[in-house]
């Protein structure tokens, strides 16, 4: 039996929004067009004119699923050069301004931003409410003549709030009107692309990214969307319309594709299972003596959150004691975003929705994906209970 799978039947894997186990179809049609498309799609030659035709039928493909044209897709190398393909293009603007950003955003947009300020740029930090939803009247008051761009993730990595994009957005291009001028909006699509039920055509972004490994695709390949193109700040031999120069990773691109296809054949039949089994864990886990939800806001709005990543906390205990209980006890759980967990910021984000510094170093995150089972879930909060009593934090209140 493959290494990969002792490991994963021995491991209760909760820690899908960091990365995805790998689906074997996906991993055999990387291997396949690796195989049978290993040409240069630049190259002139016939396989490089088959690899070529083979990657514009991947922009169609993708363009198909996600409702807009091929020409606005663009494959990178994932989520994080995407965003920062968005941000640094700014970088090459004469005429500096406005930028707004929503607390929540996920390191690889957070701080590419930060790093405009060197530059000249007005930064605004646009924090939630204690619910974690970003409010249309703030977003508007921070609003003026001067801004050029807005981001806003539209499902948070650490505690799964869905924002209400569609009325964010509609603010947004109703102030343009007013102000005479355009302003460019970002989100950050990766947690929600194969997930939650979205369509670009009706939000009218100017802008996503979205990451294969967050639905069970292979590292090292995403997509950008842009409405319309914008300057790179790096260029090279103008693969990709110029937006993402490099050889393509073709085999990453097909896998990719296959799984956004995948995603889309069974979003609702996986969303109802995810929301029956995040319903079980919420009501098995609130009940516990210290235990908060994050959002707390989730109790009594749960279609608010996604249903796939659950943010709690059992203060004063630290959140990295309980993922290494956890882990020796089976359980694979995280403190938060990967990309944050060695850095003295990670619970900037939680903070940014008036959590406290106590409870979000508490905090722990637990995140499923359709492979999830119910007995899996049901495993883990038995074990929870166990292991956070013994460690003299847990006991159900009377």
């Amino acid at each position: 039996m493959p290494l990969l799978s002792v490991i994963l039947r021995v491991m209760i894997y909760l820690d899908w929004a960091s990365t995805t186990p790998p689906s074997p179809c996906l991993l055999d049609e990387y291997l396949t067009t690796s195989k049978e498309f290993f040409a240069n799609p630049s190259s002139l030659h016939r396989e490089g004119v088959k690899s070529g035709e083979l990657l514009h039928k991947l922009h169609m493909r993708c363009a198909t699923l996600l409702k807009c044209s091929a020409e606005q897709l663009y494959f990178t190398s994932g989520g994080t050069e995407s965003n920062n393909l968005v941000v640094t293009s700014l970088l090459k603007r004469r005429d500096k301004g406005r930028l707004i950003i929503s607390g929540l955003e996920h390191p690889s947009l957070w701080e590419p931003v930060q790093a405009l300020k060197n530059n000249g740029w007005e930064i605004k930090a646009l924090n939630p409410g204690t619910d974690g939803r970003i409010s249309p009247q703030k977003l508007k008051k921070l609003l003026d003549r001067e801004t050029k761009m807005v981001i806003i993730m539209a499902v948070h990595n650490e505690t799964g709030v869905i924002q209400p994009m569609e009325e964010l957005i509609a603010l947004i291009r109703e102030q343009e009107k007013s102000m005479d001028r355009a302003i460019h909006i970002h989100s950050d699509l990766v947690q929600t692309a194969g997930k939650i039920p979205f369509n670009l055509q009706e939000w009218d972004l100017d802008s996503a990214s979205f990451s294969a490994h967050k639905i069970q695709g292979p590292r090292g390949i995403g997509l950008l969307y842009l409405k319309k193109r914008i300057q790179p700040l790096y260029t090279g031999g103008g693969q990709e319309m110029g937006i993402r120069p490099g050889t393509e990773n073709l085999a990453g691109a097909a896998s990719l594709t296959k799984a956004l296809e995948q995603c889309d054949k069974n979003i609702r039949e996986n969303l109802i299972a995810a929301k029956e089994r995040m319903a079980y864990l919420v009501s098995e886990l609130s009940p516990m003596k210290n235990c908060r939800i994050i959002p707390e806001d989730r109790l009594v709005h749960p279609d608010h959150y996604s249903p796939w990543i659950l943010s709690l906390a059992l203060p004063p205990l630290p959140g990295e004691v309980l993922v290494r209980v956890m882990d020796e006890a089976g359980f694979a759980i995280s403190t938060g975003s990967a990309c944050s967990a060695n850095k003295k910021n990670r619970t900037r984000a939680l903070e940014a929705m008036g959590v406290d510094q106590k409870t979000a170093f508490s905090s722990i995150r637990v995140s499923q994906g359709p492979e999830t089972t119910m007995e899996e879930i049901k495993s883990f909060t038995a074990n929870l209970k166990e292991q956070a009593a013994a460690l003299g934090q847990a006991v159900y209140r009377s």
